[in-house]
């Protein structure tokens, strides 16, 4: 999704965002950039048991399963070294993609992987298409491009 360049048979710039989503596309969790195999399968593995975790608690109203994920992504935020205070985060059920930005735009001073769960505690389960932008722009500081690869030889 960020711009890159083709030179000669190498991709220069560019990111890479990993989405765990609900079959009908709300997003459980996300690992902004690139990450060795161990944090992808534990990261995997977290949004995994944490959806377990909630189907077995019967966490089944759109509404319960927001609250369970907000609390799982708030409880990761205070297991970091740098948290983020759990009252400083607002509580809202439908936040616009710019309201998002905004409130990362107040994190800028946390790494990637705290922003994204400020992001997932404040909107939870959010549709993927309402976080993509976000998370290239605010949490991994790209530019999003449509542009087609530019090929220079």
């Amino acid at each position: 999704m960020a711009t890159f360049q083709k030179v000669g048979n190498a991709k220069q710039g560019g990111n890479v965002a990993s989405y765990f989503c609900t079959p009908d596309g709300q997003v459980l969790h996300l690992i902004a950039g690139p990450v060795n195999a161990a944090t992808f399968l534990r990261e995997a593995r977290w949004a995994n048991e944490t959806w377990n975790l909630a189907q077995l608690e019967k966490q089944s109203s759109p509404a319960e399963l927001r609250a369970f994920f907000s609390k799982a992504h708030r409880d990761r935020l205070v297991q970091r070294p740098q948290h983020v205070p759990q009252n400083n985060l607002p509580d809202r059920e439908d936040w616009s993609a710019e309201a998002l930005g905004q409130i990362l735009d107040g994190y800028r001073h946390l790494n990637a992987v705290d922003r994204v769960h400020v992001l997932l505690s404040v909107a939870p389960l959010p549709p993927i298409e309402r976080v993509y932008q976000n998370v290239f722009e605010k949490i991994l500081s790209e530019q999003i491009s449509t542009n087609p690869v530019s090929v220079r030889r």
